[in-house]
This record gives structure tokens, C-alpha cells and sequence, in this order.
């Protein structure tokens, strides 16, 4: 059976509703694909998440190939926290760090460097299946010369490209391969099936995206998310404070700071969208009030209440991430279904 070269499902011609379809089963595209490509249209674009049991069967078949876990910036700050190297751990594993142009200006290739420099060396000590990582993006110039060179140095022909959804790994290999055939695209969820394709001596692999049940994405519509996900270089929204605050990012979060000392706060997050401050005492008729008029909302929020004594960064997944500097009591409003991220590296 013939496949979608763009997200690897079986071609069909019976029903339009369902994924697959073309009008002309000799058509190399999917609809879905096509219209996603060539016009942005989203209209026919589904959440068709592959369950992470049928992505951990297809990586067992590649058991003895070099594995490229593509990592998102925002998982790379708590992946000592999170559980998905444990995935790999039986793997030859090559790291790649992404989009680490969306952090701030003011931290550098050098310090992006010795961050992930630093994290990485602990991680190893507990998965020695790690063998090299690379930062893309902001390293754009020379991330091609390097990963060829370290196929070269593995002498590894097969090439297995896995990470969670949207992390960029189709995106990456049209790069590395200088074409644009995978279909890829802002959402989560595209790639449905594995694709294989030949270049020179290598054979690729693209899989479908690891489900993050810690990632706002994948509680939200393409609507919200798309207002919501961040797409370009992060402007830091940095606030003081004295006396206690309340700050919220929509219906999505709320931080609530009870400071010990003059404190600040730092948001990470789309640009586009701007963070309210209140006065702490006011939050609560704040949220009643304009709940119904928030754009990004989710229900239900859990509260996760934190002490903090110098400088601590929280990381929530698919909205970004916010920093706090100053001894203080912090209430962090955030949906019941997603887990609240304290990063050990420091920004």
C-alpha cells in the first residue's frame, strides 16, 4: 500500500473525513498534507496523536540504530526531571538540543553553551547511552558539518529521528537534507506514521512525536495553542515587587507572590501575549470577573504552593517559562492535568 510521503499514512481514495485521502491514489501527498504545505490550511488538520505504545514498537525495531532524540528548548531546561531519556536509555543516543533562537538575546551562544555543557555531563553519568549533543539554531552555520561528522566518527548508516511532538525532528531532517518533502507545521501531531528516506550512504527514519501529558499543547485546540505557542525570539515581561501580587497569563496561569523582601518575576512566553498584575488581594475576584473574557483558558487550575528563597526558574510546557528572584511564598495556579517543572539550570 502506497504511503504519504509527507506524514507516512496509507494513501486512501474511499473517505474524505478520514486521514489518507486522495483524490488519485498515484498522488505522493495526502490531502492533508498537500493543503497543510502549500496553503497553511488547517481546516482538515486533526489531533491524530500516535499513542506513544505504537512509537515505543517501532523504535524496538531500530534497536541496533543511532538514535537522534530531538529535544525542544523548554524540555532541555528539566530534562534531568522528566522521564523521557529513560525511553533510550538501551539506545546509542545522539542529543540535539532545538530551537534555541527563541531564547532571549541577552543569553548567548557561549552561555547556551556552557548550560547545556554543564547538564548534559551529569545526565551522562546516568545515561552513558549518550554520545554526543548538539545545539541547533543559533548554531545554524555549522549544526549541518557537525552531525555529519559525527555519523562519520560512528560509522552509523541508519538513523532513527524521535522526540515528543513538536519538538522539530521533520523539520530538522528537511534541513539536513536540504528539501522540503516531510510535511511539517506549527502543530503537534503531524507526522502520523515512520517515513524512511535515502541519503547518500545514510537511510533517515522520521517517527511520530512522543504524547507529552505535561504539555499544555496537548490539552488545548489548535486555536488556543496557536495564540499561545512561542515561534519567536522570547522579550523577558520583568516585574518588581514589595508587596503581594498576583499575575496571570489569561485563563492559562496565575502566580500569586507573597514576597519576604523586594522580589521580581520574569515571564517567558509568546510575545504577542501580555501577563495582568493585581494586587494579591484582588486576584480571586479578578479571575471570577474575567474568566469568561479570556481568550487562552483552561479548566481545571491546581495550585501548587512553593517557598523561595533566592532564584528559581519554572518551566511549563507549551507556554514557556517563568523565573523568580527574591525570598517569597508563590501559589502557582496551573492546569490539574500538567505537572510543574522546577529547572535546575540557571538563566
Amino acid at each position: 500500500m502506497k504511503k504519504c510521503k509527507g506524514c507516512g499514512i496509507e494513501l486512501q481514495s474511499n473517505d474524505k473525513q478520514k486521514v489518507g485521502y486522495v483524490v488519485d491514489l498515484e498522488q505522493d501527498y495526502c490531502q492533508r498534507c498537500f493543503r497543510l504545505s502549500h496553503y497553511g490550511d488547517i481546516t482538515n488538520f486533526k489531533a491524530n496523536y500516535v499513542t506513544n505504545e505504537k512509537i515505543l514498537n517501532i523504535y524496538n525495531k531500530y534497536n541496533s540504530s543511532l538514535f537522534v532524540l530531538i529535544v525542544e528548548i523548554f524540555d532541555a531546561f528539566v530534562l534531568s526531571n522528566d522521564d523521557l531519556l529513560d525511553l533510550f536509555k538501551n539506545k546509542k543516543l545522539l542529543v540535539i538540543i532545538n530551537k534555541t533562537d527563541l531564547l532571549p538575546t541577552n543569553i548567548t551562544d557561549n552561555k547556551i553553551n556552557k548550560i547545556f555543557t554543564k547538564q548534559l555531563f551529569k545526565l551522562n553519568k546516568k545515561y552513558p547511552n549518550i554520545i554526543a549533543a548538539i545545539l541547533t539554531n543559533k548554531f545554524e552555520n555549522n549544526f549541518n558539518t557537525q552531525f555529519f561528522q559525527i555519523l562519520n566518527e560512528l560509522n552509523c548508516k541508519n538513523i532513527v529521528f524521535a522526540g515528543r511532538a513538536n519538538a522539530g525532528k521533520s523539520s530538522l531532517i528537511n534541513k539536513l537534507l536540504n528539501t522540503n518533502s516531510l510535511t511539517t507545521s506549527i502543530y503537534p501531531g503531524t507526522t502520523l506514521e515512520e517515513i524512511s528516506l535515502t541519503y547518500k550512504n545514510y537511510v533517515f527514519i522520521d517517527t511520530p512525536g512522543l504524547v507529552d501529558v505535561n504539555n499544555y499543547a496537548t490539552h488545548m485546540n489548535y486555536e488556543k495553542y496557536n495564540l499561545s505557542k512561542i515561534d519567536k525570539t522570547i522579550k523577558p515581561q520583568i516585574f518588581q515587587l514589595n508587596k503581594p501580587q498576583s499575575y496571570f497569563y489569561d485563563g492559562l496561569l496565575r502566580v500569586d507572590i507573597i514576597p519576604q523582601e523586594n522580589c521580581s518575576i520574569s515571564f517567558f512566553i509568546n510575545n504577542k501575549n501580555k501577563i495582568h498584575r493585581t494586587k494579591f488581594e484582588n486576584a480571586d475576584d479578578y479571575y471570577q470577573k474575567h474568566y469568561p473574557e479570556f481568550i487562552l483558558r483552561v479548566k481545571p487550575l491546581a495550585i501548587s504552593e512553593i517557598s523561595n528563597e533566592e532564584s528559581k526558574l519554572f518551566v511549563v510546557k507549551g507556554l514557556g517559562m517563568f523565573k523568580i528572584n527574591g525570598k517569597c511564598f508563590m501559589n502557582i495556579h496551573h492546569l490539574a492535568s500538567v505537572k510543574l517543572y522546577e529547572s535546575e539550570v540557571e538563566i
